[in-house]
């Protein structure tokens, strides 16, 4: 294939996409998504952006909020009323992430790695 017909192909195959309305998956551009369990610990974020947050397991505490993110920071209100910043980090496969409480946290002060939960 000359140059000429890969640029015509290219255009063809961007419009088409572009007006077939597909979407990205919300799990696939939201990394978040899912639920994340570190010790008595367990997020789940859904991709309608709200959260839920159990700590304890056979006595457990449940929360439920909201959250949003940039490309550094997690930012969660909760139904309590409270609000905090994290920091996050993911590893290169996305199943760990690190939560750092960049103002307090009443639940937890320091850095905690979370794991994918399986679905």
């Amino acid at each position: 294939m000359n140059k000429r017909h890969f640029f015509i192909f290219s255009i063809l195959l961007s419009i088409v996409f572009t007006s077939s309305g597909c979407e990205i998956s919300p799990s696939f551009s939201n990394p978040l998504t899912g639920s994340w369990k570190s010790g008595l610990f367990n997020f789940t974020f859904n991709s309608d952006k709200t959260l839920i947050l159990v700590i304890g397991s056979s006595l457990s505490f449940k929360v439920e909020g909201s959250y949003e993110y940039d490309k550094e920071k997690l930012y969660l209100s909760l139904s309590d009323g409270s609000k905090t910043t994290f920091k996050y980090e993911f590893n290169k496969n996305n199943k760990e992430l690190l939560l750092t409480p960049e103002i307090e946290f009443k639940w937890f002060k320091a850095t905690l790695k979370f794991n994918k939960a399986k679905n």
